[in-house]
């Protein structure tokens, strides 16, 4: 009976560390995303609303994201708002939450390919006002934007890894369970006979 017990204790204390794994997992993935949230929302600074600087933004935003920037970051807080509803979820899920990262990171694709602000004349304005809007130089905005972005994705792959290794260990518990429960039944059977057969002498 003693080893049974030392078994289940056993296995209950691998199960607080499995899922201690998992919370933190889901702690830093947090983490990532609210580092991403943070930097993305320069892009809508309140502060500047109709000012001189907010009009040449504009300008410079559409130049650089091929979009006005109302429409842009609307559709981008709605996609961050999806992906945190993901992340955040208790159960995760690797699927939905790779889906609503993937389209987050769509939106900003064309911005992130573009050269289009390195060499040319006119781009001095754009990257004057642009720097002045969100106090980052462009390409440093998006260096920035790139490597949060690496580290939401890498987060992502990180908890995805912990449920596959969870959910392992919980149906290999559950095998050794039904496997348990077989030889006990197989014990019981046999002592049965055991005594039929003593009975019958």
């Amino acid at each position: 009976m003693e080893t049974k017990d030392t078994l289940s204790s056993c296995s209950n204390s691998e199960e607080q560390q499995m899922q201690q794994i998992q919370d933190k997992a889901k702690k830093s993935c947090m983490v990532s995303f609210r580092q991403l949230h943070s930097h993305l929302k320069l892009l809508s600074n309140n502060d500047l609303k109709g000012t001189r600087t907010e009009c040449g933004f504009k300008r410079a935003f559409a130049t650089l994201f091929g979009q006005d920037v109302e429409t842009f970051t609307g559709t981008m807080f709605l996609n961050m708002d999806q992906l945190e509803k993901q992340l955040d979820k208790e159960e995760f899920q690797e699927i939905g939450s790779m889906a609503a990262f993937k389209v987050l990171e769509t939106q900003f694709q064309m911005f992130i390919k573009s050269r289009m602000y390195l060499d040319d004349e006119f781009v001095v304005m754009t990257r004057n006002y642009f720097l002045q809007y969100t106090q980052l130089a462009i390409p440093e905005f998006r260096d920035t934007l790139i490597q949060h972005m690496e580290s939401v994705k890498k987060s992502i792959d990180e908890r995805a890894k912990h449920k596959e290794e969870y959910n392992s260990w919980v149906n290999e518990r559950q095998m050794q369970t039904t496997e348990d429960k077989v030889d006990s039944s197989k014990a019981l059977d046999a002592s049965l006979v055991d005594t039929e057969s003593s009975g019958t002498h």
